[in-house]
């Protein structure tokens, strides 16, 4: 079989017969006194016509190209288009669909399968990137719809606002298909997702029209090696390769994502993920024997102090307190908890490793900021505002709510344990364990912001330790309960899959989950899944328990098994955000503007999952 490929712009088209290329304007009929090729369309089994993915200008179709492909399959050709405009009634009635709108780029919406097909059951939905155009059908045959879909895999068929996406028609003795958003057009195949079920529709599609449709080389796989010494090794490389290390020596820092979206490094500093990062390039560098690797972690902190993140004025009511991103004001604004903490707690864990007084200094003036703003139950707001602070002092701290939200209240807690074990002085542990107290105590009044599963992943961290102070064994009951709650939601593969989301509604927002409901079989390695590779192990490492050391070497092995193989240095070796554990790929609901299911963090996904991969390799706990 040979196909011929009409396009306007490079494209990838992925068929299993011989290709034909020609540009577009070769379809129209000769004109007198202008000299043109002229393809005969008659030699060929298909003709896929394939218009721009500019959204700027549309691709119109001249009345004798459409002449011309209307007469070829009116004989019984099968013809394929793709974003052609489809205003006029030669187009329209051609293709089977009226275009009302110019063509706009998706955002949120999804497409849905309307086809039964054994493979992919209707209602399945499907993502893309690029290009779409409002219309409706002309006597067709729906395969596919878009719009504003807010499930997870499937969708009922009566959501309002949908748009036909792909659909199919008779024409004479022909077969006429067409997509009214971008599919071979898609510069980023990576971006049709999920991979497994655009591979079932194409084959159901090439079934249906005789078009020979194949999916495109899988563009984002996974290891399946459950190494994890080769884990962390792979995602080192990740580090030097993906363009999150705008200086490789790390002297310019790191930058925080590939975005979920665009797959374009966000070149944002922010200090928590210099933070996590240098705590895994110190681990790597000991564990490999690399002072490189121990001198990068150095030069990302030096990076911090020499740019002015840490307020550090004698006088200051925040000093000591990290601004949250790289903003051009001299003081930090917006203070949360977690960020801050998170520097601290590297920061004195460093010192306890490495000897160096600047991380001492620095990492017990935020311990000590972090303090004189815990309220009397050892708890805190989950942010403060600087502004604030400077207007009516720290006490102004006391008389704000206390998030009772272990996402930000127990890194504060692991935090004061570090700034224990540098100084010996017990007001921090008592706070530390005083506000544990509180959260195990008020469990049923505890605040999630993506699902149940990662808030108590995060309470875990700091419950190994303190149990050992606790006369009441209180803590020790809350680290089996919390244990045990974990591993109800542990899936076959060792990873916890998220559970219990507490606004299902986000959808849309920046911090969201990447899942609606229970049961939907995604695991967040953003906020779960990573952190609890540490967590569990030092929750492990305190206690003995044989159920936490399950669940510690359960998530290694997923994790080593997960990471990315792809041809595209920014994901080779690394983690996205979301998995989806029955389909065995990256897939997750896009509903998270900011931080989305195939977000890559530098920090709080890789650096934080390899550091706990370290830690079991290197058989540490990050409290001795």
């Amino acid at each position: 079989m040979k196909v011929a490929v009409f396009t306007v712009e490079p494209t990838e088209v992925t068929v299993s017969a011989e290709c034909d290329w020609f540009p577009l304007d070769t379809l129209a009929e000769e004109k007198e006194g202008v000299e043109q090729s002229r393809v005969e369309l008659s030699g060929y089994e298909a003709v896929l016509v394939i218009g721009s993915s500019s959204l700027d200008e549309g691709t119109p179709l001249p009345k004798g190209a459409a002449d011309k492909l209307w007469r070829y399959a009116e004989a019984g050709g099968r013809l394929y288009a793709e974003m052609i405009d489809a205003y006029d009634f030669p187009s329209s009635r051609l293709f089977g669909w009226k275009q009302d709108f110019p063509r706009t780029r998706r955002t949120l919406e999804k497409l849905r399968m309307e086809a039964e097909s054994e493979a992919l059951p209707r209602g399945g939905l499907l993502e893309w990137e690029g290009a779409m155009a409002y219309g409706f059908p002309i006597e067709t045959e729906s395969w596919l719809t878009f719009g504003p879909y807010r499930e997870t895999h499937a969708s009922p068929s009566d959501t309002p606002g949908s748009h036909p996406g792909l659909f199919v028609r008779t024409l004479g003795e022909g077969i006429v298909a067409y997509a009214a958003f971008s599919l071979f057009s898609c510069r980023r195949k990576w971006a049709l997702r999920p991979y497994g079920s655009w591979s079932a529709l194409l084959d159901a599609f090439a079934a249906r029209t005789g078009i020979p449709f194949r999916i495109w080389a899988q563009p984002i796989a996974t290891s399946g090696d459950e190494s994890a010494d080769r884990a962390v090794r792979d995602n080192a490389s990740w580090f030097l390769r993906s363009g999150m290390l705008p200086e490789a020596d790390g002297s310019a820092g790191v930058y925080e994502n590939i975005h979920s979206v665009t797959a374009a490094v966000s070149a944002d500093r922010r200090p928590d993920c210099h933070a996590h990062a240098a705590l895994f390039f110190h681990l790597y560098g000991r564990y490999t024997g690399s002072e490189e690797w121990e001198s990068r972690s150095r030069r990302l902190l030096a990076y911090l102090f020499d740019n002015g993140f840490q307020d550090t004025e004698e006088s200051s009511p925040t000093r000591g307190f990290f601004k949250w991103y790289d903003f051009p004001g001299r003081k930090p604004e917006q203070i949360f908890t977690d960020d801050n903490a998170w520097v601290c707690f590297v920061l004195l864990y460093l010192y306890r490793k490495t000897g160096l007084e600047q991380y001492r200094e620095r990492g017990l003036m935020t311990a000590e900021a972090l303090l004189e703003t815990q309220n009397a139950q050892g708890l805190r707001p989950n942010v403060l505002f600087g502004s604030r602070l400077r207007e009516a002092g720290r006490g102004s701290a006391f008389e704000l709510e206390a998030s009772l939200n272990p996402h930000f209240e127990s890194i504060a807690h692991a935090a004061f344990i570090q700034a224990y074990l540098v100084t010996g002085r017990n007001e921090y542990v008592d706070a530390a364990l005083k506000g544990t107290l509180h959260l195990l105590r008020h469990e049923d009044e505890l605040r999630f912001m993506y699902s149940r599963t990662s808030g108590l992943t995060r309470l875990l961290l700091p419950l190994g330790y303190l149990s050992k102070r606790d006369a009441t064994g209180e803590v020790a009951r809350g680290m089996e309960r919390i244990a045990s709650y974990l591993m109800t939601w542990r899936d076959a593969s060792g990873a916890i899959q998220e559970a219990d989301n507490p606004d299902p509604e986000r959808f849309g927002k920046e911090d969201a989950g990447v899942y609606i409901h229970n049961g939907e079989g995604i695991a967040d390695q953003l906020y779960t899944n990573n952190f609890l590779l540490m967590n569990s192990w030092e929750a492990y490492k305190a206690t003995g328990s044989e159920e936490l050391g399950e669940l510690y070497r359960g998530l290694s092995a997923y994790m080593s098994r997960i990471r990315i193989r792809s041809a595209e240095p920014r994901f080779n070796g690394g983690w996205m955000r979301a998995y989806d554990l029955r389909r065995g790929e990256y897939y997750g609901n896009n509903g998270d503007t900011g931080w989305g299911p195939y977000c890559m963090e530098s920090g709080w996904t890789n650096a934080i999952a390899s550091a706990g991969l370290l830690l079991g390799l290197m058989n540490e706990s990050i409290f001795e």
